[in-house]
């Protein structure tokens, strides 16, 4: 990796820590729905700082901890249960896995009813239809929105140059995998990525390509057919990397990007010395299926 990206310390924590931040019993930030409407159609993303209250903060890195838990087990060998996790793609599935015979893809696991044994009813209200987070997927998918994944991204602590690169998520768009399987029925979907640490480059925070200026009225896959070949672009642990005239994101622990499955992003490895945690719940704007009619991935509606 390249030399920047040495572990030392940075004064972001200092300074985010040094920021207000608000009470267990305060409600999450209100947001005009319509102008988040506007940035999220023109880039493919937009960032809501300080969207989360600190009660549900709290609340997802208690869950983020149980489903480590639950995926990669509880040993008391750090390195090897971060070897695990990277094994996973430092990802900490919430709902059942497509290969268990608990999956239930018309199941809202986080639902009352379904007494989801691993999930914290605050995080959960979060994304009903009118949670903080709920309530902005409805105004961008439309009012058939559905939860379509649900899982914690982890990134372990700097250890070696393995697991730097483990840590480090290269160019891509979410439903790039739909275009390389031609029985998959695409449907446009959307990524809340929230922040459960304070994150910046040393600790493998996002970064995004804009879409290029085009036409309004768009799609977001027909904006992205502007974008250069990914292969064009520099890796994150590239001293190129800076060339590119994206947006790297700083931002505290609570903040939202909601960003569109189209959007071009990468994130450069955790150089830091402890973890750097994101909960990432997905919507679609109907069910994604294939061609025989089986579930992709969830269909749960937002209740």
């Amino acid at each position: 990796p390249r030399a920047r990206f040495r572990v030392r310390e940075r004064h972001f924590h200092a300074r985010a820590h040094a920021s207000k931040r608000a009470t267990a019993h305060e409600m999450s930030k209100t947001v005009h729905i319509e102008r988040l409407a506007r940035e999220y159609a023109e880039r493919g993303y937009v960032v809501v700082e300080d969207y989360l209250a600190r009660d549900v903060v709290d609340a997802c890195r208690t869950e983020c901890e149980d489903v480590m838990r639950a995926r990669i087990g509880t040993s008391d060998d750090g390195r090897a249960r971060w070897a695990e996790l990277e094994a996973l793609g430092c990802v900490a599935q919430v709902n059942a896995p497509s290969t268990s015979d608990a999956r239930d893809s018309d199941l809202n696991h986080r639902a009352r009813h379904s007494h989801g044994a691993l999930c914290r009813w605050q995080v959960s209200e979060v994304i009903g239809r009118d949670g903080a987070i709920g309530k902005v997927a409805i105004a961008l998918l439309g009012e058939d929105a559905r939860l379509f994944n649900d899982q914690y991204v982890v990134k372990p602590p700097a250890r070696s140059d393995v697991a730097l690169r483990a840590s480090c998520f290269e160019w891509h768009h979410d439903s790039q995998w739909c275009d390389d399987d031609g029985k998959a029925v695409y449907a446009p979907y959307m990524s809340a990525w929230v922040a459960l640490d304070d994150v910046c480059e040393e600790n493998g925070t996002l970064r995004f390509l804009p879409y290029p200026p085009s036409e309004d009225g768009r799609s977001h896959r027909e904006r992205a057919k502007a974008y250069p070949a990914r292969s064009a672009l520099p890796s994150p642990l590239s001293d190129d990397i800076d060339a590119v005239q994206g947006k790297l994101l700083t931002v505290r622990a609570g903040s939202v990007v909601f960003f569109s499955d189209a959007v071009l992003h990468c994130s450069g490895p955790n150089m830091s010395e402890t973890i750097r945690r994101a909960w990432m719940p997905q919507f679609s704007s109907g069910p994604i299926m294939r061609e025989d009619g089986r579930a992709i991935g969830l269909t749960a509606k937002l209740v």
